[in-house]
């Protein structure tokens, strides 16, 4: 019997929200859609209100009082009075402040019937209705309008379009118009929507198809049924991000390149009327000063961090304007209203965490659970949210149906959930980035999401197959599921048909374990006889020696994998022992696994762990000899560190400095005092003298919140302490035991951060207000006195931390807005940014030397950047302290006197100390793509995606250039011997010199033929000879680079070969040929022998998805090509005319993206999606092998190429880092040794060498 909770009963409405849900239970239990019901009032049409009935996104008016009793009679009932009571109950509460309708949407986007609110897209909507009327007039078609998330296609999809369309028809014709989603079964989706004589129909969310559809045979039926549809004009809304999927499919590759519409961010007059008109509309005011800072904030000029100058921002502002109509106590919108509810930035956040926190403990889990259950986690592209029914969601929960449908109406009720009348879903998929618990929910336990995921879409695959048990799991993903279902599952509920679908894979692995049994043993007795025959045979012992000799090397080539596969996540928490298991492993037997484990360990930067922190460690300072780090714990504590031999401190003392938390740490210029400032709203002074028994010698009291920085002056005689109160208080220490307080700077807003000057004449304070304010001193310690200097702003967010250059001209500060920034300290202005980190900038320290700066950040990194030139500062260095969303955070960092180490402390309550210098890496706010090596192998070239940049690096010191300019959106490419850049846009083609004293100068631009595209570039090796192709038009030009101040074009021709667009081009080393890749899954040969006259060759095909990238060996008899088919292939094509394959090799998980040859052509170096650069030995053509396979890379790998001589591969990817990776295992392995500590202990081998005698690879602890 169905619980109580789950019958329809009109006495529990109290809400529009259990108005929605009891109405949704009464149609549940008659069995009907509700476009069923819809249907049987007696007018379709009646289906979108009735709707937003069912979703609770509205409540029936006076007028619909008879439509609602029709519904209700649909539904089963014979007396809707109880119903009618509870309805007409709830139209006499008042709304939000008795003011009317909401005027905003909320996260929640708009529909046809808020067409009326809906305003700021009204040329764009005219615009989408001419460019479908000239489809009309053309005879129909598909139209793809592409945009950000966030970005308001849906919005004018739904209430701008479909409306105008109902209204006015197209060219004057009426047209019937469907909307749907494609959802898991977009097949069934199509065939639901109603015919017409002529029709419009709107496919929203059109990414779904290739995200929550995860049949193969599905989508491609669904998307040839959606081009095949008649009498039809189908308008796709497709997310920008998914762009590249729907390119892969050919049925859309006509309708993207000649029929796309961009949504793009609106101007600042569109946004200004999406603010003010809704307000007028519902009787309010915007006062100007809101108006104003809406339209900075989330504009085209892009004030707000992280904004994208406006591109995604619209949900984020509706949702803060939304927050700020609930707030407001009055009829008009005021800045300190917007500012109490947390803005663009944090109105989401707050209003999420303050549903989520007025929950008790056990529903906050649920909560979690429920939003969980709510994201599609994806591994190879962005996530997305979840449409799930309600049954399967309380199902997957495993929970009572009315307690989840309890903690769901309060989600709602603040339009972050959407209850639809079939499904539930989040708001909007801003709601996965602007939420940071979300974020953080989503990123602790990723792998095990993706493993329910994958999980949940195999069982949905096995039940729609009729349970087919060839479906079912096995082997590694069937152990994978099980371990994940019995220790990550949401208390065990995984849903009924995964459940099913997992007990029917264990069993059936149950069944055949059971089999090889009965095999086994008959196998052994075979065995057994067939020893006794061999041991009365001539030679018996040499054969069981033999025998046991091949045993022990396939036990340990087994052992030697095993402790490689587990060596990821110990990689994170303890290097130095993941870094020894890794040679043990690889001299135990070199495995595959176990030499890419080798390769990879020093890949990343290497620190030692310092533990012995029970909470947060707030600060680590050195003394000024580099002999002792003081580290500043969350438990009042504060640990000394001997730190004479960095590669192996140790504990020197401990001491309870405060009553509560310590914030801060200075030790005097002498080394002999420390400073300490607290959350008990004190400072005090410590004699540390003898770091085993430190003495406490004062402690400075007057501030009355929390002590958050302290800073001596150099010549130790002035403290400075400041305080979240807002006072800078200056102390007399020039007798630690008796320090007096010489002056208080005031101020309004807290003081975070303090830092003097080299030379003691300047303070420099910031904090919350977002300024960092210049003091300059002047008189003596005992009558010191401050008077301020300059003010700095630019910061959109709290400065957290300041610091002087070594020689005092320069000022970093870190701030909550994500960035780092450099300031002239005698000018008092900005000299440059540093952008990179995704998170809030904690801490900024320089290096001894001032040459470089390094960063600590909440998204669980440290940077050190090259500050030699302040205007363009550059990433060198990347450390990662966990996963994005693990306790990682960053909150102080420090370099050693020597500038040889770089101690950080963090929320994860371990202090680090990361060796210098580290592995050479950049960290861009991109991907990486291309990247070529020059002549030398010392010169690395590469372009960032995100950026519109091209740099050029010296491998040997590891620094950058300046950035070169690439245009926006175009194509790179590099001739490396010639010093060149080519870079194309859709219409211009762009040459900059590489090699002259100004680098990145332009030597010419000309526009290029045919119509505007994207496009590809390929400059022939010795830099005399480039080819621009048009993707889609798959068309191309030759350019004669001879001059290249004068390049001429020489030839067009057509690639029609192709039939479908283009994805990339690259010469051979000859430059005689050129090969093409592209989306119809082969590689096409040109002869460019005579580049006037370009002729089609051969043709590669063999690949079962699209070509991504080719490769040609040093001799050019040999193709390396990849594919979204997982593969690389091997082709002769000595012959350009008559190409032959020679092999496949097998590997990758993912998508193959870039491929190069080694030096000498016998390496092969691949990278993938799959976050991995894989190396195969290619020596025997027919019968490659894998090599290694090394990761370190956290997203996708793009590019890869080879240095110095092939014993370096470099590797660039979408995480924004290029990694450099050395080949020679002993180099790494003596690498390893040098920086072991602690060593590898016996107790330690016996975990992951049971049985085998102790020998560790660096020697005995």
């Amino acid at each position: 019997m169905p619980e109580a909770s789950d019958l329809p009963d009109p006495s529990r409405i109290g809400s529009r929200v259990a108005f929605s849900r009891e109405l949704t239970l009464l149609r549940q239990r008659a069995g009907l859609t509700v476009r069923e019901v819809a249907a049987s009032t007696g007018d379709f049409r009646n289906h979108s209100t009735v709707g937003d009935w069912f979703a609770g996104r509205g409540l029936p008016s006076a007028a619909s009082r008879e439509l609602l009793v029709r519904v209700l009679a649909a539904c089963g009932v014979d007396d809707p009075q109880p119903w009618l009571h509870a309805w007409e109950g709830l139209r006499r509460l008042p709304g939000p402040r008795a003011r009317g309708p909401a005027p905003y949407r909320g996260l929640a986007g708009f529909e046809a019937e808020h067409a009326e609110w809906f305003f700021g897209r009204e040329a764009m909507t005219a615009q989408l209705l001419g460019r479908l009327t000239a489809l009309h007039e053309t005879g129909g078609g598909c139209l793809v309008v592409v945009g950000a998330s966030g970005s308001g296609k849906s919005s004018l999809l739904r209430a701008g379009l479909i409306p105008a369309v109902r209204r006015d028809g197209l060219g004057g014709v009426p047209y019937d118009v469907g909307l749907c989603t494609p959802g898991p079964r977009p097949r069934e989706v199509l065939a639901a929507v109603p015919g017409g004589e002529r029709r419009l129909l709107v496919v929203d969310q059109f990414e779904e198809v290739f995200t929550v559809c995860v049949d193969d045979a599905e989508r491609q039926a669904s998307l040839t049924a959606l081009v095949g549809l008649p009498d039809t004009i189908v308008v796709l809304g497709l997310r920008a991000d998914f762009y590249a999927s729907a390119l892969r499919h050919p049925e859309l590759v006509a309708a993207i390149r000649d029929q796309q519409f961009t949504v793009g961010p609106m101007s600042e007059s569109e946004l200004r009327r999406a603010i003010v008109e809704p307000a007028r509309k519902a009787g309010l005011e915007v006062a100007d000063g809101l108006v104003e800072l809406l339209v900075t904030e989330a504009g085209p000029r892009g004030g707000g961090p992280g904004w994208g100058r406006g591109t995604g921002a619209l949900p984020l502002l509706s949702h803060a304007l939304y927050a700020t109509w609930q707030h407001t106590r009055d009829r008009r919108l005021t800045v300190g209203d917007y500012r109490e509810v947390g803005g663009i930035d944090g109105a989401v956040a707050a209003s999420a965490d303050a549903v989520y926190d007025a929950l008790d403990a056990a529903d906050r889990d649920l909560a979690r659970r429920l939003f969980l259950s709510l994201v599609h986690v994806a591994a190879d592209t962005v996530d997305t949210r979840r449409r799930v029914g309600v049954e399967d969601l309380i199902a997957e929960c495993g929970e009572p149906a009315q307690r989840v449908r309890a903690v769901l109406d309060r989600f709602v009720d603040q339009r972050l959930v959407t209850a639809d009348a079939d499904a539930v879903h989040l708001a909007h998929e801003a709601l996965l980035t602007a939420w940071p618990r979300l974020r953080e929910w989503l990123a602790v336990d990723r792998a095990g999401l993706l493993v329910g995921r994958r999980l949940h879409e195999a069982a949905v695959t096995w039940q729609h197959e009729h349970r087919d048990p060839a479906a079912l799991y096995r082997g590694t993903r069937l152990a994978v599921a099980r371990e994940w279902a019995a220790t990550k599952g949401p208390h065990g509920a995984i849903g009924p048909v995964a459940r099913a679908f997992l007990d029917a894979s264990l069993a059936r692995e149950a069944a055949e374990l059971g089999a090889g049994r009965r095999r086994t043993r008959r196998l052994r007795a075979l065995v057994a006889a067939l020893t006794v025959l061999s041991l009365l045979a001539t030679g018996a012992t040499a054969l069981a020696v033999r025998a046991q000799r091949a045993a022990d090397r396939q036990r340990d080539a087994a052992v030697s994998r095993k402790v490689a596969g587990e060596l990821a996540d110990l990689r994170v928490d303890n290097p130095a022992l993941a870094n020894q298991l890794s040679l043990a492993a690889y001299r135990l037997s070199p495995t595959v696994e176990a030499r890419g484990g080798l390769l990879s360990a020093l890949s990343s930067p290497y620190a030692i762990r310092l533990t012995g922190h029970a909470g947060y460690v707030h600060k680590v300072a050195y003394r000024p000899d580099g002999r002792l780090l003081a580290s500043a714990g969350g438990q009042r504590e504060v640990r000394l560190w001997d730190t004479r031999d960095p590669r192996r401190p140790a504990p020197a003392g401990e001491f309870v400095a405060h009553e509560d938390f310590v914030a801060a740490l200075a030790f005097r210029p002498d080394g002999r005092v420390l400073a300490t400032g607290s959350g008990d709203h004190t400072a005090a002074l410590w004699d540390v003298s003898d770091p085993h028994r430190p003495t406490r010698l004062a402690v400075l009291t007057g501030h009355t919140d929390l002590v958050a920085a302290v800073a001596y002056r150099p010549d130790g005689d002035i403290l400075a302490t400041a305080g979240v109160d807002g006072t800078v208080r200056l102390w007399d220490v020039s007798a630690p035991r008796a320090p007096v307080l010489r002056a208080t700077l005031g101020g309004t807003a807290a003081v975070t951060a303090a830092a003097f000057s080299p030379d003691g004449a300047t303070l420099a304070t910031a904090g919350e207000d977002r300024t960092i304010r210049l003091w300059r001193l002047t008189g003596p310690p005992a009558g010191v006195t401050a008077a301020p200097a300059a003010a700095l702003t630019g910061h959109t967010g709290t400065v957290a931390g300041v610091a002087f250059s070594p020689d005092g001209t320069v000022l970093a500060s870190a701030g909550a807005d994500h960035t780092a920034r450099l300031w002239s300290v005698a000018a008092g202005t900005a000299l440059g940014t540093l952008e990179g980190h995704t998170e809030a900038v904690n801490c900024v320290a320089f290096s001894p030397d001032g040459r470089t700066l390094a960063t600590g950040s909440v998204d669980n990194t440290a940077r050190l950047w090259d500050v030699t030139r302040p205007a363009a500062p550059a990433t060198v260095l990347v450390s990662h302290t966990g996963a994005p969303g693990d306790t990682g955070s960053i909150a102080s960092v420090a370099f050693s006197p020597d500038g040889d180490s770089l101690a950080s402390g963090g929320y994860d309550h371990t202090v680090r100390l990361w060796q210098l210098p580290g592995p050479p890496s950049t960290g861009l706010p991109g991907a990486v793509r291309p990247m070529t090596l020059g002549g030398d192998g010392h010169r690395l070239y590469l372009s960032n995606g995100a950026t519109g940049t091209a740099l050029r690096w010296t491998i040997g010191d590891g620094r950058l250039t300046d950035p070169v300019e690439v245009p926006a959106g175009g194509a790179a490419a590099f001739s490396a011997d010639a010093g060149l850049l080519a870079a194309a846009s859709r219409t211009d083609l762009q040459l900059r010199d590489l090699t002259g004293p100004a680098v990145g100068a332009e030597l010419a631009t000309r526009p290029l033929a045919g119509p505007p595209d994207e496009r590809l570039v390929a400059v022939r090796p010795d830099g005399r000879l480039l080819v621009v192709l048009s993707i889609h038009f798959r068309t191309g030009e030759v350019w004669d680079l001879g001059d290249a101040r004068r390049p001429a074009r020489v030839a067009q021709f057509a690639l029609d070969a192709h039939t479908n667009s283009l994805n990339s081009a690259f010469f051979a080393p000859d430059g005689r040929v050129l090969a093409t890749a592209g989306f119809d899954h082969t590689v096409r040969l040109w002869d460019l022998a005579d580049p006037a006259h370009p002729a089609a060759a051969g043709v590669l095909e063999g690949h079962t998805e699209p070509v991504n990238a080719v490769a040609f060996s040093p001799d050019g008899h040999t193709a390396a090509t990849t594919g979204n088919d997982r593969t690389v292939r091997l082709w002769d094509v000595s012959d350009p005319r008559r190409p032959a394959a020679l092999a496949v090799l097998i590997g990758h998980t993912g998508y193959v993206d870039g491929v190069v040859f080694g030096p000498d052509g016998r390496m092969l170096a691949t990278a993938g999606v799959d976050r991995t650069v894989r190396l195969w030995d290619v020596t025997d053509r027919r019968a490659p092998t894998a090599w290694a396979t090394l990761t370190g890379h956290s997203a996708a790998v793009n590019s890869v190429v080879f240095g110095a001589a092939g014993r370096v591969v470099v590797s660039g990817g979408e995480d924004g880092t290029v990694r450099f990776w050395d080949t020679d295992t002993a180099r790494v392995a003596a690498r390893v040794c040098a920086l072991a500590y602690p060593r590898l202990t016996r107790e330690e081998w016996a975990q992951y060498f049971p049985g085998l005698p102790f020998d560790p690879p660096c020697g005995p602890a």
